[in-house]
């Protein structure tokens, strides 16, 4: 007797994976039916192993069914039900991306289609996703998240994320994707217990601060690591060696990762200009520790690359505005030329020189920001090195001066002024979260001239009583103005530029704006955006280096860049935060630089470079590419160049600069040609051949649903540059008292009809699960029948028969069974035994027709159902084997015979 393909095992359907004697008895190993199309009551392991042989039964295939009718059975009934088991399972085998699903997110192709890159593939068990800032790898990493604990509720997963980032990741997780994440982070809100629970977001500041290392690599070992933000992972050593504290967390905790676990690193920026650092960060993708192990394991899109499921482009271009300089008088421009010559004499040779080089780099950019940046840096460096206290005139009219200091009152006693600037300065050593707006990056053992400090801080008193602290913004109330009503994002490096511009646009405008700086608890943080992201917030919000990575402020489409970061990334990272799926208009971005200050001619001489080196580009095109070069330069190079300089840059200055430039674009060239094959390969991939009209259709005919009158949504397509909005009809259908769009809303909400609310359809919906289930697994007889076909879908001239098969691809390695891949095969056979595959097309053509094709009730005698029971065991020991690269990846087939039909034209 040949081996069983099906059979019954505990009152539940099962393949076979592969029979074996053990102790002179058949022994099995049975695979359950896809989870998908078990739906809601889907219970059990995947693969149960060592199964004896006298506990199963063996089931008939379908073929069985063609020459005997069970006993109060019709050919109608036993026809119309495999027709509807054929049409369930399509909807599943043929949605791989899982487009077809209801999410309160849009279900973006360049996301999902990712997931199923992945998944498919075990090289990618180690990924570094490193799609353009906007392109939603939060929501990337949620939707591999969702499939993996799909496939094994068992695993722990662990996400590593910015103290900033971890509440928002948590409520994406929850709000979007219906993950119940638990967070771990500093202060009492956290709920995580990081040795139990399964799925938990952590702070990776706090992760690496004092005991916390040990204990967070205690609580594994993990599953799947994430790692959100990963370029903060740093190793400067040429073949490793000196590693932060973050990456020396991340490598041991990758050390320990389960046998078969997933790493997955995430961001925008990987490269930072530095190749030293990117090949560290490589390291962690290979299994030997090398660079080139993580070939083929590094996905990169941009956002002119991505498409939405009709072809379109999902994201509007950018208006870059030439910057606009800003002259803050003489007077100024001495000031700042002083607050350099105040480092005056370090040198870069050694670490110390080095330190204190950043140091003057640093200055020089809050100088640039505002005045009262620069003097408040000046009064923290006195306090901080030079230990003085309020005893010393000169700092205590410049704390009299700050007034109102960060959102303090304006008549806050200087004492009072004094210990909070105290208790930062403090807390930013003391704290486990990094420094996101302070400075402390001098060498230890260097001071600063007390005389020459002091002088700086009386000439900042002076400029800061002076038409020279305002000048600025004046010019940015113009381009204010110019904004109309639109909602407009403005970024700023110290936390008193951010203090003064709110306070200017307050007393100018008679709102208040939005803030985002580092002190904030995560509740005012939320509160802040939640409400500048609200239609009726406020119109403006004003950011300091914070809110420059991983948080959303897409309703807005304007940008001001109120000073220039010494990284350029920071930049990009800004702009990623209005230019994000949702952006319906060109993004609009402004630039205010200080006349006198280097960032003048940096950029002016960076931008005049590459327009040499890519004089054939279009002016929106040269504005992208300007962007992802200046994110390449090396920031430290970049800083050392400018640190030499405390004004106008020198000829041999703006040679390194547009050295640095040529650097960075061909270091451009080669991530780009490195990765594209890649990228292109993801956008590639089938969504498969079902669509939202084979669920309308799969639940009207054989589910009880009715047609419902059409709704509209909002549909976006571009027309001179922008996004504009216009109604699309979208299907509805009722099933039970329910009613649903029967089609892709893009994630917008749909219209109600005649008050009635319009809810999303999907196949993940309990009431359409539970009716895929009872089709796939019905209590009656199925697997058979005859019909009579209108349409040529398959060209026959007479009586023909069809043999559907589902393959289930499933991964078995580390002592776990994961689902790889289901694929419905179709053949056509005829009485001579000639069998003929269809093609995907031809397949789901068919499995339509049948759908609503007339059912034979008395079916004429004929060789065909013989011909059709020898090729069906014979077709489904073939589908059986697996394919070299599948054996090489441990990956095996099952095979679920799933109809015999004989079609005869009409």
């Amino acid at each position: 007797m040949s081996d069983p393909m099906l059979v019954k095992y505990n009152e539940s359907l099962r393949a076979v994976l592969r029979r074996y004697s053990e102790f002179g008895y058949d022994t099995y190993d049975l695979v359950a039916p896809p989870k998908r199309l078990l739906g809601i009551n889907q219970s059990g392991f995947l693969v149960e192993s060592n199964v004896d042989g006298r506990r199963i039964d063996r089931v008939s295939l379908p073929t069985a069914l063609l020459v005997n009718l069970p006993a109060n059975e019709t050919w109608t009934g036993l026809s119309n039900r495999t027709a509807a088991k054929l049409l369930a399972t399509f909807l599943v085998a043929s949605d791989p991306q899982r487009r077809l699903e209801a999410r309160k997110a849009a279900t973006l192709t360049h996301q999902v289609s990712l997931v199923q890159h992945i998944l498919q593939s075990e090289k990618l068990r180690r990924v570094l996703i490193a799609d353009e800032v906007g392109l939603g790898k939060t929501i990337e990493a949620g939707l591999l998240v969702k499939q993996v604990l799909e496939q094994d509720p068992r695993i722990r997963i662990l996400y590593l994320a910015p103290a900033r980032l971890v509440q928002n990741v948590a409520k994406e997780f929850r709000e979007k994707l219906d993950l119940d994440a638990r967070i771990w982070v500093a202060g009492s809100g956290s709920d995580a217990r990081m040795q139990d629970d399964r799925l938990v977001i952590a702070s990776i500041h706090k992760a690496i601060f004092d005991r916390n290392h040990q204990f967070v690599v205690d609580s594994g070992p993990w599953d799947f690591l994430i790692i959100d933000e990963c370029h903060h992972l740093s190793d400067w050593g040429l073949e490793g060696g000196k590693p932060n504290r973050s990456y020396r967390l991340v490598n041991q905790l990758i050390q320990s990762i389960q046998p078969g676990g997933r790493l997955v690193l995430m961001s925008g920026t990987p490269h930072q200009g530095s190749d030293t650092r990117f090949k560290n960060l490589l390291r962690l993708l290979s299994e030997d520790g090398k660079p080139e192990g993580a070939t083929g394991r590094i996905i990169y899109r941009t956002k002119e690359r991505v498409r939405d499921w009709s072809g379109r482009p999902l994201f509007p271009p950018r208006d870059i505005r030439s910057a606009t300089v800003v002259t803050l008088g003489d007077a100024y421009e001495e000031w700042y030329r002083s607050v350099g010559n105040l480092y005056e004499g370090v040198g870069r040779a050694t670490a110390l020189e080095r330190a204190s080089g950043w140091a003057k780099g640093q200055a020089l950019q809050w100088a640039a920001s505002s005045v009262d940046a620069g003097l408040a840096f000046l009064c923290r460096l006195a306090i901080r090195r030079l230990k003085w206290t309020t005893d010393d005139v000169s700092l205590k009219r410049a704390l009299e001066a700050l007034r109102p200091y960060r959102g303090g009152q304006k008549d806050e006693s200087v004492a009072l002024v004094f210990e909070r600037m105290k208790k930062q300065i403090a807390g930013q050593i003391a704290r486990d979260e990094e420094s996101l707006e302070d400075e402390d990056i001098e060498a230890d053992g260097w001071k600063p001239d007390s005389g020459k400090l002091a002088k700086l801080l009386d000439q900042g008193v002076m400029l800061i009583r002076s038409p020279a602290a305002a000048a600025k913004w004046s010019a940015l109330e113009r381009l204010l103005t110019d904004a109309g009503d639109e909602k407009v994002v403005l970024f700023a490096q110290p936390v008193e530029t951010v203090a003064v511009v709110a306070s200017f646009i307050e007393q100018r405008f008679s709102v208040k704006p939005a803030i985002i700086v580092g002190n904030q608890t995560e509740a005012e943080r939320i509160n802040q955006l939640n409400s500048f992201q609200s239609s009726y917030g406020p119109q403006f919000l004003v950011s300091s280096r914070a809110g420059g990575e991983g948080l959303n402020m897409q309703k807005a489409r304007r940008l001001v860049h109120l000073d220039v970061p010494w990284n350029p990334m920071e930049l990009e990272q800004r702009v990623g935060r209005i230019h994000r799926f949702g952006s319906r208009k060109t993004i609009v971005v402004d630039t205010l630089i200080v006349k006198g200050t280097r960032e003048v001619d940096m950029y002016r001489i960076a931008r005049e470079r590459l327009r040499l080196i890519a004089s054939q580009l279009d002016p929106e095109q040269f504005e992208v590419l300007f962007s992802r070069v200046m994110s390449l330069v090396p920031p430290a190079e970049l800083d050392e160049i400018l640190g030499d300089t405390d004004g106008a840059v020198s000829d041999e200055a703006s040679e390194s600069i547009g050295r640095l430039v040529k650097e960075g674009y061909d270091t451009w060239r080669q991530f780009d040609d490195a990765y594209r094959k890649d990228s292109d390969e993801i956008r590639n991939l089938s969504p498969g051949e079902a669509s939202w009209a084979d669920i309308g259709l799969f639940l009207t005919r054989f589910c009880g649903a009715r047609p419902g009158p059409n709704s509209t949504v909002a549909s976006f397509a571009f027309q001179n540059d922008e996004i504009v909005s216009s109604d699309e009809a979208l299907p509805t259908l009722v099933l039970g008292q329910t009613l649903y769009a029967c089609g892709d809303a893009g994630g917008h909400a749909v219209e109600p009809i005649n008050g009635n609310p319009v809810l999303q359809l999907g196949m993940n919906l309990p009431d359409v699960m539970e009716h895929v289930r009872q089709s796939f697994l019905p209590d009656r007889p199925v697997g058979a029948g005859y019909f009579a076909l209108k349409s040529d879908v398959i060209r026959a001239s007479d009586r023909y028969g069809v043999l559907f098969f589902l393959v289930q691809s499933v991964r078995l390695e580390f002592g776990r069974a994961s689902e790889e891949a289901l694929d419905i095969r179709a053949f056509v056979v005829d009485e001579k035994l000639a069998a003929a595959e269809l093609n995907q097309r031809q397949c789901a053509g068919l499995i339509r027709e049948l759908a609503t094709a007339t059912r034979s009730r008395e079916p004429a005698v004929s060789s065909l159902p013989e011909a059709l029971a020898k090729a069906e065991f014979e077709l489904a020991c073939t589908l059986r084997q697996p394919t070299d690269e599948e054996v090489r990846d441990q990956v095996r087939r099952v095979v679920w015979p799933l109809a015999a039909i004989v079609c005869t034209p009409q």
